[in-house]
């Protein structure tokens, strides 16, 4: 292997390495994860009867700050909607600047 490739390799390593430093290994996110966990803004989306598996029940249910309260809306809607709240039927769909970035569960404590 020529010394240009091996430098080439080692610059592209640290750069990955890098772009993880300040990310969130626990949620697999290049947020930090007090940003992922309480700060961040989500769309909260919610799967009515997931047990069909029909893609049109996923729809947007409300707004948060922070993974509990996404979790929290998305355990109210499944209240309010008279159905048994199955943690796959939501998701956190982290917001930056109008743009979709990352999905995510509030993972348990």
């Amino acid at each position: 292997m020529s010394f240009s490739k091996v430098v080439t390799s080692g610059l592209m390593m640290i750069a990955l390495e890098s772009c993880n430093a300040s990310g969130c290994s626990e949620y697999s996110s290049q947020y930090p994860c007090s940003y992922v966990e309480e700060k961040a803004e989500y769309e909260v989306w919610y799967w009515r009867n997931l047990e069909r598996d029909d893609e049109s029940d996923n729809v947007v249910i409300g707004r948060a700050i922070g993974l509990r309260m996404c979790e929290g809306n998305a355990r109210s809607f499944a209240d309010a909607i008279k159905e048994p709240f199955n943690y796959r039927a939501y998701i956190c769909v982290l917001m930056k600047d109008g743009e979709r970035m990352e999905k995510h569960r509030l993972l348990s404590t």
